[in-house]
């Protein structure tokens, strides 16, 4: 079925964008209207996240700099890649100066992005990539790293041992796959831990707790649970403290936001592994911005991730990361 889907919305949008006469690499590109004010355009995953909104408040933070005018956009849901493939296809026609992708789907969005740089629309990815690697930057957490720092410090609150479950995100897109390994990997050298069968939420908080609350029932024994969005890892926590169980199921996860702190102060979540989406999206608009000049640019840039404790969430430099609009 899945394949039939991504069939279908490939096929929609070769379609709909049409075939380009014109070929260009996009390392060196300049933009089809550079003769007007710069106009960007950063398709999102979606804006039901704190993380998205940082990343948004980072690329309008460039954007004001820099002079250009900056749209950030997304679907409602981290399930809609058709959705998210007619945004790129609108950007397109716009004719906008350059174009940055958050990818829900690899392959779907690859299509678009290469019709993108047909076009002679510089393009970069942030935060998820598209298959074949063939945009010129890609701007983003390293999320296998970030993984293993989730694995080891779920491996250390176990001690070495017991049942662990995943719950991940969206099934297919780079950041769930990448994560998932990273954690996979790092817990390769504990064979007294056993990694139950990973589990989606499709970046739904209310799903995340309803998986989290049938593992818990299936599994009285488990030991730890991984969270590897913001959503994931609030419903994982919900569903924990729920049960009962704060300080006796181990959790972690990937990313931040206000209620994902509270947990972690109150200790149902024992490690919470950061990312910068504000320099994530500041990054991704200064790449455009030398895109859209004709200039190089770095083909990956590491926006860096960060192990925070109840220990630690105090440290200026952290509580910066993890609150750019400030504590609430």
């Amino acid at each position: 079925m899945k394949k039939l889907l991504l069939f279908l919305v490939v096929f929609a949008a070769v379609l709909s964008c049409g075939k380009s006469e014109d070929k260009k690499d996009a390392g060196s590109g300049q933009a089809a209207n550079s003769g007007d004010k710069i106009k960007i355009e950063l398709v999102s995953k979606g804006y039901q996240h704190e993380f998205w909104r940082s990343v948004e408040a980072g690329a309008k933070k460039a954007g004001e700099e820099l002079g250009v005018e900056v749209n950030f956009i997304g679907p409602e849901k981290e399930t809609e890649i058709g959705k998210q493939v007619g945004m790129v296809e609108n950007a397109i026609n716009k004719k906008v100066s350059a174009l940055g992708i958050a990818a829900l789907d690899p392959d779907a969005l690859a299509v678009v992005a290469k019709k993108a740089m047909d076009a002679k629309i510089p393009v970069v990815t942030f935060d998820s990539n598209v298959k074949g690697d063939i945009t010129s930057s890609f701007i983003a957490t390293d999320n296998k790293v970030a993984g293993a720092m989730a694995g080891e410090q779920l491996a250390k609150l176990i001690n070495g041992k017991g049942k662990v479950a995943i719950v991940s995100h969206n099934p297919g897109t780079t950041t769930a796959i990448e994560r998932e390994a990273g954690f996979r990997e790092a817990l390769a050298k504990y064979p007294d831990i056993k990694i139950l069968n990973t589990q989606f939420s499709d970046g739904d908080k209310s799903k995340a707790l309803a998986i989290t609350l049938d593992i818990i029932n299936a599994n009285p024994d488990i030991a730890g649970i991984y969270g590897t969005n913001e959503p994931s890892i609030f419903g994982v926590a919900k569903g924990v403290e729920e049960k009962g169980l704060t300080g006796k199921v181990a959790l972690v996860g990937i990313d931040s936001s206000e209620d994902l702190a509270k947990f972690l102060e109150k200790g149902v979540i024992s490690g919470l592994v950061i990312q910068d989406p504000y320099n994530m999206g500041y990054q991704t608009v200064q790449q455009l911005y030398k895109l859209s000049k004709g200039e190089k640019v770095e083909k990956r840039i590491d926006t860096g991730a960060i192990l925070v404790t109840k220990e630690n969430i105090g440290n200026a430099d952290i509580v910066k990361k993890m609150f750019p609009f400030g504590r609430k």
